[in-house]
Protein backbone atom coordinates (compact mmCIF):
# COMPACT_ATOMS: atom_id res chain seq x y z
CA UNK A 1 0.00 0.00 0.00
CA UNK A 2 1.81 3.39 -0.79
CA UNK A 3 1.35 5.94 1.80
CA UNK A 4 1.18 9.56 1.72
CA UNK A 5 4.18 9.54 3.84
CA UNK A 6 6.11 7.39 1.03
CA UNK A 7 4.56 9.67 -1.36
CA UNK A 8 6.06 12.71 -0.11
CA UNK A 9 9.19 11.00 0.23
CA UNK A 10 9.60 10.16 -3.25
CA UNK A 11 8.34 13.61 -4.40
CA UNK A 12 11.32 15.19 -2.38
CA UNK A 13 13.84 12.80 -3.91
CA UNK A 14 12.28 13.63 -7.06
CA UNK A 15 13.15 17.44 -6.18
CA UNK A 16 17.01 17.13 -4.58
CA UNK A 17 17.66 15.12 -8.32
CA UNK A 18 16.18 17.92 -10.24
CA UNK A 19 17.88 20.50 -8.29
CA UNK A 20 21.23 18.49 -8.46
CA UNK A 21 20.76 18.27 -12.41
CA UNK A 22 20.57 22.16 -12.89
CA UNK A 23 24.10 22.71 -11.85
CA UNK A 24 24.88 21.14 -14.74
CA UNK A 25 24.97 17.36 -16.97
CA UNK A 26 28.60 16.50 -15.23
CA UNK A 27 27.15 17.20 -11.73
CA UNK A 28 24.00 15.37 -12.29
CA UNK A 29 25.92 12.56 -13.71
CA UNK A 30 28.29 12.55 -10.84
CA UNK A 31 24.88 12.71 -8.48
CA UNK A 32 23.52 9.34 -10.13
CA UNK A 33 26.93 7.71 -10.14
CA UNK A 34 28.24 8.31 -6.83
CA UNK A 35 25.25 7.77 -4.77
CA UNK A 36 22.96 5.32 -6.97
CA UNK A 37 20.25 7.85 -6.84
CA UNK A 38 17.05 6.41 -8.86
CA UNK A 39 16.26 8.31 -11.40
CA UNK A 40 12.46 9.11 -13.02
CA UNK A 41 11.68 5.57 -13.86
CA UNK A 42 13.13 4.22 -10.42
CA UNK A 43 16.49 2.54 -11.37
CA UNK A 44 19.44 2.98 -10.88
CA UNK A 45 22.20 3.51 -13.33
CA UNK A 46 24.14 0.03 -14.72
CA UNK A 47 21.16 -1.74 -12.72
CA UNK A 48 21.04 -5.20 -14.22
CA UNK A 49 18.25 -5.70 -17.06
CA UNK A 50 18.02 -9.04 -17.01
CA UNK A 51 17.03 -11.60 -14.02
CA UNK A 52 17.96 -14.92 -15.56
CA UNK A 53 19.24 -17.19 -13.41
CA UNK A 54 22.88 -17.94 -13.39
CA UNK A 55 24.65 -21.59 -13.69
CA UNK A 56 26.29 -22.54 -10.55
CA UNK A 57 28.55 -25.42 -9.66
CA UNK A 58 26.64 -25.97 -6.08
CA UNK A 59 23.08 -24.48 -3.71
CA UNK A 60 24.62 -26.07 -0.88
CA UNK A 61 24.19 -22.93 0.93
CA UNK A 62 20.43 -22.96 0.64
CA UNK A 63 20.71 -25.51 3.09
CA UNK A 64 22.09 -23.79 5.71
CA UNK A 65 19.94 -22.72 8.89
CA UNK A 66 20.97 -19.11 9.32
CA UNK A 67 18.51 -18.48 12.23
CA UNK A 68 20.70 -20.66 14.52
CA UNK A 69 24.27 -19.24 13.24
CA UNK A 70 26.92 -17.90 15.28
CA UNK A 71 27.13 -14.32 13.74
CA UNK A 72 28.98 -11.41 13.97
CA UNK A 73 27.29 -7.85 14.83
CA UNK A 74 28.62 -4.97 13.49
CA UNK A 75 26.41 -2.50 15.32
CA UNK A 76 27.86 -3.40 18.43
CA UNK A 77 30.78 -5.05 17.61
CA UNK A 78 30.00 -8.26 18.96
CA UNK A 79 30.03 -12.24 18.67
CA UNK A 80 26.31 -13.46 19.09
CA UNK A 81 24.91 -17.48 18.89
CA UNK A 82 20.79 -17.07 17.03
CA UNK A 83 18.79 -19.45 18.64
CA UNK A 84 15.59 -19.58 16.31
CA UNK A 85 16.14 -16.81 14.20
CA UNK A 86 16.81 -14.49 17.98
CA UNK A 87 19.19 -14.00 20.80
CA UNK A 88 18.95 -12.16 24.29
CA UNK A 89 21.48 -10.63 26.47
CA UNK A 90 20.95 -9.60 29.68
CA UNK A 91 23.05 -6.87 30.91
CA UNK A 92 22.71 -6.75 34.59
CA UNK A 93 22.06 -3.23 34.49
CA UNK A 94 18.91 -0.30 33.97
CA UNK A 95 19.33 -0.95 30.26
CA UNK A 96 17.68 -4.05 30.15
CA UNK A 97 19.65 -5.86 27.76
CA UNK A 98 20.52 -6.56 24.05
CA UNK A 99 18.77 -8.19 21.67
CA UNK A 100 19.10 -9.76 18.14
CA UNK A 101 17.06 -10.78 15.27
CA UNK A 102 16.82 -12.38 11.87
CA UNK A 103 15.53 -10.35 9.27
CA UNK A 104 13.04 -11.28 6.07
CA UNK A 105 14.70 -14.00 4.29
CA UNK A 106 18.54 -14.98 2.84
CA UNK A 107 18.71 -14.25 -0.60
CA UNK A 108 21.08 -16.31 -2.77
CA UNK A 109 23.44 -15.42 -5.66
CA UNK A 110 27.20 -16.12 -6.67
CA UNK A 111 28.56 -12.89 -5.46
CA UNK A 112 32.53 -14.02 -5.47
CA UNK A 113 32.35 -15.92 -9.25
CA UNK A 114 33.78 -19.20 -7.87
CA UNK A 115 30.49 -20.98 -9.35
CA UNK A 116 29.15 -21.65 -5.75
CA UNK A 117 25.89 -19.72 -4.67
CA UNK A 118 26.32 -17.47 -1.83
CA UNK A 119 23.70 -15.41 0.24
CA UNK A 120 23.00 -12.75 2.27
CA UNK A 121 21.26 -12.06 5.24
CA UNK A 122 20.08 -9.43 7.52
CA UNK A 123 20.39 -8.99 11.49
CA UNK A 124 18.07 -6.34 13.93
CA UNK A 125 19.99 -5.48 16.94
CA UNK A 126 18.87 -3.46 19.69
CA UNK A 127 19.75 -2.62 23.52
CA UNK A 128 21.51 0.35 25.68
CA UNK A 129 19.70 3.31 23.52
CA UNK A 130 20.72 1.74 20.20
CA UNK A 131 19.54 0.20 17.27
CA UNK A 132 20.19 -0.84 13.93
CA UNK A 133 20.14 -2.98 11.08
CA UNK A 134 22.61 -4.62 8.79
CA UNK A 135 22.76 -7.47 6.02
CA UNK A 136 26.09 -9.29 5.59
CA UNK A 137 27.62 -11.58 3.00
CA UNK A 138 27.80 -15.24 3.56
CA UNK A 139 30.46 -17.07 1.46
CA UNK A 140 29.99 -20.74 0.63
CA UNK A 141 33.86 -22.00 1.31
CA UNK A 142 35.07 -25.42 2.10
CA UNK A 143 31.76 -27.16 2.53
CA UNK A 144 30.51 -24.24 4.89
CA UNK A 145 28.59 -20.83 5.04
CA UNK A 146 31.61 -17.59 6.42
CA UNK A 147 30.00 -14.86 7.07
CA UNK A 148 32.07 -11.36 6.00
CA UNK A 149 32.18 -8.70 8.78
CA UNK A 150 31.39 -5.57 6.06
CA UNK A 151 27.74 -5.51 6.30
CA UNK A 152 26.56 -4.55 2.72
CA UNK A 153 24.36 -2.35 4.01
CA UNK A 154 23.43 -1.22 6.94
CA UNK A 155 21.12 1.19 9.15
CA UNK A 156 20.94 3.20 12.67
CA UNK A 157 18.64 5.46 14.59
CA UNK A 158 19.26 8.09 12.63
CA UNK A 159 20.85 6.93 9.29
CA UNK A 160 20.04 5.58 6.02
CA UNK A 161 16.87 3.39 6.21
CA UNK A 162 17.41 0.06 4.36
CA UNK A 163 14.11 -0.49 1.76
CA UNK A 164 15.49 -3.80 0.47
CA UNK A 165 18.10 -6.33 -0.33
CA UNK A 166 17.57 -8.66 -3.10
CA UNK A 167 19.65 -10.96 -5.37
CA UNK A 168 20.40 -9.85 -8.69
CA UNK A 169 22.51 -11.68 -11.55
CA UNK A 170 26.27 -11.78 -9.75
CA UNK A 171 24.93 -10.11 -6.69
CA UNK A 172 23.26 -8.45 -4.32
CA UNK A 173 20.83 -5.07 -5.18
CA UNK A 174 20.68 -2.81 -1.87
CA UNK A 175 17.71 -0.34 -2.02
CA UNK A 176 17.53 2.28 0.55
CA UNK A 177 17.10 5.94 1.72
CA UNK A 178 19.89 8.44 1.88
CA UNK A 179 20.01 11.58 4.84
CA UNK A 180 20.37 15.19 3.65
CA UNK A 181 20.23 18.07 5.35
CA UNK A 182 16.89 18.77 7.05
CA UNK A 183 15.89 15.13 7.63
CA UNK A 184 14.91 13.90 11.12
CA UNK A 185 15.92 11.04 12.57
CA UNK A 186 12.43 10.05 12.59
CA UNK A 187 11.81 10.23 8.48
CA UNK A 188 14.33 7.42 8.02
CA UNK A 189 16.00 8.97 5.07
CA UNK A 190 14.80 11.01 2.08
CA UNK A 191 16.51 10.34 -1.18
CA UNK A 192 16.59 6.70 -3.03
CA UNK A 193 19.61 4.95 -3.63
CA UNK A 194 20.36 2.05 -5.37
CA UNK A 195 23.50 0.01 -5.66
CA UNK A 196 24.44 -3.49 -6.61
CA UNK A 197 27.16 -5.68 -4.12
CA UNK A 198 29.58 -8.21 -5.13
CA UNK A 199 32.96 -9.54 -3.42
CA UNK A 200 35.83 -9.24 -4.93
CA UNK A 201 38.95 -10.77 -2.80
CA UNK A 202 37.09 -11.56 0.10
CA UNK A 203 35.86 -7.94 0.29
CA UNK A 204 32.17 -6.63 -0.29
CA UNK A 205 32.41 -3.92 -2.90
CA UNK A 206 29.87 -1.78 -5.00
CA UNK A 207 29.81 -3.03 -8.46
CA UNK A 208 27.37 -0.45 -9.63
CA UNK A 209 26.23 2.11 -10.90
CA UNK A 210 29.80 2.57 -10.26
CA UNK A 211 32.45 0.04 -9.09
CA UNK A 212 33.74 1.40 -5.98
CA UNK A 213 33.32 0.95 -1.83
CA UNK A 214 29.50 0.61 -0.31
CA UNK A 215 30.02 3.77 1.33
CA UNK A 216 27.89 6.46 -0.01
CA UNK A 217 30.09 9.73 -1.94
CA UNK A 218 27.49 12.15 -1.67
CA UNK A 219 28.68 15.25 -3.48
CA UNK A 220 26.11 17.51 -1.66
CA UNK A 221 28.74 16.74 1.34
CA UNK A 222 31.70 16.06 0.51
CA UNK A 223 32.62 19.40 -0.87
CA UNK A 224 35.80 20.55 0.68
CA UNK A 225 39.00 20.12 -2.08
CA UNK A 226 41.96 18.76 -1.26
CA UNK A 227 45.27 18.57 -3.60
CA UNK A 228 47.37 16.18 -2.96
CA UNK A 229 50.89 16.23 -4.06
CA UNK A 230 51.68 12.52 -5.44
CA UNK A 231 49.59 9.81 -6.35
CA UNK A 232 46.86 8.50 -3.61
CA UNK A 233 45.41 5.22 -3.51
CA UNK A 234 41.68 4.22 -3.81
CA UNK A 235 40.58 1.83 -1.74
CA UNK A 236 37.25 0.21 -1.77
CA UNK A 237 37.18 0.24 2.07
CA UNK A 238 39.31 2.06 4.94
CA UNK A 239 42.17 -0.89 5.17
CA UNK A 240 45.04 -1.18 3.05
CA UNK A 241 44.29 -5.30 2.23
CA UNK A 242 41.15 -4.56 1.28
CA UNK A 243 40.82 -4.31 -3.32
CA UNK A 244 41.61 -0.75 -4.93
CA UNK A 245 39.27 1.32 -6.85
CA UNK A 246 41.94 1.78 -9.32
CA UNK A 247 45.64 2.22 -9.71
CA UNK A 248 47.59 4.99 -7.80
CA UNK A 249 47.08 8.39 -9.95
CA UNK A 250 46.88 12.37 -9.88
CA UNK A 251 43.58 13.92 -9.65
CA UNK A 252 43.11 17.52 -9.95
CA UNK A 253 41.25 17.19 -6.55
CA UNK A 254 39.70 15.30 -3.64
CA UNK A 255 36.50 16.05 -2.19
CA UNK A 256 36.42 15.28 1.14
CA UNK A 257 33.64 16.94 4.41
CA UNK A 258 35.03 19.53 6.23
CA UNK A 259 35.62 17.17 9.55
CA UNK A 260 38.14 15.14 7.56
CA UNK A 261 39.81 17.77 5.79
CA UNK A 262 41.42 19.69 8.66
CA UNK A 263 43.83 17.60 10.66
CA UNK A 264 43.40 20.16 13.36
CA UNK A 265 39.49 19.23 13.70
CA UNK A 266 40.35 15.31 13.34
CA UNK A 267 44.12 14.34 14.15
CA UNK A 268 42.83 10.89 15.02
CA UNK A 269 41.81 10.10 11.15
CA UNK A 270 43.61 7.19 9.26
CA UNK A 271 41.11 7.07 6.34
CA UNK A 272 39.49 9.86 4.68
CA UNK A 273 35.89 8.76 2.10
CA UNK A 274 36.31 11.13 -0.72
CA UNK A 275 35.31 12.05 -4.11
CA UNK A 276 38.87 12.03 -7.03
CA UNK A 277 38.35 14.46 -9.15
CA UNK A 278 40.15 14.17 -12.49
CA UNK A 279 38.87 16.47 -15.34
CA UNK A 280 34.92 15.49 -15.63
CA UNK A 281 35.40 11.82 -14.02
CA UNK A 282 34.33 11.67 -10.50
CA UNK A 283 35.36 8.56 -8.40
CA UNK A 284 34.70 7.29 -4.89
CA UNK A 285 37.20 5.96 -2.68
CA UNK A 286 38.61 5.81 0.49
CA UNK A 287 42.63 6.95 0.67
CA UNK A 288 45.00 7.10 3.59
CA UNK A 289 45.06 10.24 5.38
CA UNK A 290 48.21 10.32 5.25
CA UNK A 291 48.77 10.71 1.67
CA UNK A 292 46.03 13.16 0.85
CA UNK A 293 45.54 15.78 4.11
CA UNK A 294 49.19 17.17 4.19
CA UNK A 295 47.61 19.84 1.09
CA UNK A 296 44.75 20.67 2.78
CA UNK A 297 44.40 24.73 2.64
Amino acid sequence: MVTARMMARHRRAAVLCRQAGRTGAALLAAVVTLTGCRDRAGEASGRPTSDAAVSVASREIRKVDFANLEWFDSTFGSTVKLVDGSAWHAAGNDTGGWQWNLLGRPQFADVDGDGHEDAVAGLASSGDMAMGQAWYVWLWRDGRAQQLRVPVVASTRCDRRIESVTAVPHGFEVQAFLFVDGDSCAGGGSVPITYVVGVRDGWPVRLRPQYGPLDTCDPGKLTVALHPQGKPVLYTSPDVRSPTVEPAAHYDALLVDEYAADPALSPELDWVLGIAVSGDRRVCGWARADQVRGAWH
